[in-house]
């Protein structure tokens, strides 16, 4: 069996080598990613960014799309975005017309993305890069971005009411791009990091953006709070940027670095040159990408979600209350909780055993079992010789809506035959919503808070707490990893982490104004039909 792309020399070596194979489906999370290339002798540009996407697949499925950069065509700058995987969207189930988009969108640089909804609809004309055609060719510019605009809202009704726009999506990256347009305006070309500058005092949350004009200029930012991860590597003049470090190691590239929060890649005439666009402010690199999000295999900020991950089980090992026996083991939920899940194992001297084996080839499906039951066994095969009469002590990175867990719980009892099991939550309760690109806005969509009441603190998630939670998923106890277990297993300084959906301590002033306004619809008993930041 050989990969669909093969990249057989090392990365800034030309030709590339293309090889068809079987297509595999990545598993679902819930991130967006973003790339972008430049490349000084080729214009295989599109193969570095199909590749890079690929890899950050794990980061959105929704859909994925490009644009690329080729003087020698009249659409000096081509985008192209469908809903699906990025084997979907390449059609590389099809050679002949997998090689036909490849053709037409060659070019010597570009940029990409692959999505998941945390903001507007969940159709085509969401898909990123979005471009907009300008007969001036700085004008002339496509872009995609990373993360969510906290201030949304009031971008959005600045844009309507005080300068008469008109909006046909309902999401922040059509602010986004209405915004960089008026920064745009005029008879001359304006100093690119000026442009962004700006537009930093203007924008409140999360932004990692890829942007190409029809110069072929690129710039790529990474917000003042460094929020969501984003990578680089130049080598001999050619520049690859991914959302994550896996992405670049898997195309050859193993010399990379982090872009530092409030810096902006430029690429400039053939010449690539960091610069600050933005006065770094209080430092908030999102917990979850560690814990659940990144690829494993990614280093973020430095620090290894490997190495993470296997630290945050030896924190749960610590916490364990269970009197051991020769009938516990440890059944971590696949694929993302493998890691804390055998390192809790080792630390207990207990077997780590795939209980739960994902079926790794269902994919996205509008086919759906009735009962929770079916809904599970689609997505996991329970393996009744390692179960049966054990009492299983079930490793997940987190538990967020608690749906999928209360399932799982009922799953490995009945179909199973586990004589117990007992949660273990690698990541500490959540209790408020994020604004910063997680998709959950809410208070009351989140399991934890329901059983604090008013009283939406940390501390307040105690061993009474969590035997309720117990009680009400079917599990036989329920312990979470604490804030500073997490901390430590990171490996940065507390001050450096955004960990606002575990304590409350938002790191933007329209974040903090945004957890009010959702604490007040919650304690208020207000149901809401659209995303926080959508509304206020």
């Amino acid at each position: 069996m050989k990969p669909i792309l093969e990249i057989k020399t090392f990365i800034y070596n030309i030709p590339i080598e293309i090889s068809w194979g079987v297509v595999m489906s990545c598993e679902a999370k819930h991130e967006c990613g973003v790339a972008a290339v430049s490349l000084k002798d080729s214009d295989k540009a599109l193969f570095y960014l199909y590749k890079i996407l690929l890899n950050l697949q794990n980061r959105g499925q929704l859909s994925a799309g490009v644009t690329t950069f080729n003087p020698q065509r009249p659409q000096l700058i081509n985008t192209y975005r469908n809903i699906g995987t990025v084997n979907e969207v390449f059609r590389t189930s099809n050679k002949d017309k997998s090689m036909d988009i490849f053709r037409r969108y060659s070019g010597t640089k570009g940029i990409g993305h692959v999505r998941y909804a945390t903001c507007g609809a969940n159709d085509r004309s969401y898909a990123q890069p979005f471009e907009r055609h300008h007969g001036r060719k700085w004008k002339w510019y496509s872009f995609c971005f990373n993360g969510n605009l906290a201030n949304y809202s009031e971008l959005k009704e600045e844009l309507i009411k005080k300068k008469d726009y008109h909006m046909t999506l309902d999401n922040d990256t059509e602010v986004i791009m209405h915004y960089i347009s008026k920064e745009l305006i005029g008879e001359t070309k304006p100093s690119m990091s000026g442009v962004f500058s700006n537009l930093a005092k203007k924008f409140d949350g999360s932004y990692n953006i890829a942007f190409i004009n029809g110069y072929g200029d690129i710039i790529v930012t990474r917000d003042p709070i460094g929020n969501r991860p984003l990578v680089y590597s130049i080598e001999d003049g050619n520049l690859l940027v991914a959302s994550e470090s896996n992405a670049l190691v898997n195309c050859g590239a193993h010399n990379f670095k982090s872009l530092e929060p409030g810096k902006m890649i430029e690429v400039n005439n053939g010449n690539v040159e960091i610069k600050q666009f933005a006065k770094p402010q209080k430092t908030a690199h999102c917990m979850f990408e560690w814990v659940y999000f990144a690829n494993v295999g990614s280093v973020i900020d430095d620090k290894s979600v490997y190495i993470t991950r296997t630290n945050l089980g030896k924190e749960l090992a610590k916490l364990e209350t269970e009197q051991i026996t020769k009938d516990h083991i440890v059944v971590p939920v696949p694929d993302t909780a493998k890691a804390a899940g055998d390192a809790m194992a080792y630390e207990l001297g207990i077997p780590s055993q795939e209980g739960l084996i994902r079926n790794r080839f269902v994919g996205r499906t509008f086919i759906e079992g009735v009962s929770r039951q079916d809904k599970v066994a689609n997505k996991y095969t329970a393996i009744k010789e390692i179960l049966k009469g054990k009492k299983i002590l079930l490793v997940d990175d987190s538990v967020v809506r608690g749906t999928t867990t209360k399932q799982l719980v009922q799953y490995l009892k009945t179909v199973g035959g586990a004589k117990e099991v007992h949660v273990r939550v690698s990541c500490p309760a959540i209790i408020g919503p994020c604004f910063y690109g997680i998709d959950m806005s809410s208070v009351g969509e989140l399991l934890v808070p329901a059983y604090l009441g008013k009283d939406q603190a940390a501390e307040a998630v105690n061993e009474k707490v969590c035997a309720k939670i117990a009680k009400d998923l079917g599990a036989d106890s329920v312990i979470y990893q604490t804030i500073p277990g997490l901390v430590r297993s990171i490996g940065l300084p507390e001050n450096k982490l955004c960990m606002a959906c575990l304590n409350g301590e938002y790191p933007t002033e329209c974040g903090k104004k945004l957890y009010c306004q959702a604490l007040k619809n919650f304690n208020s008993g207000k149901k809401e039909d659209k995303r926080v930041y959508e509304v206020c």
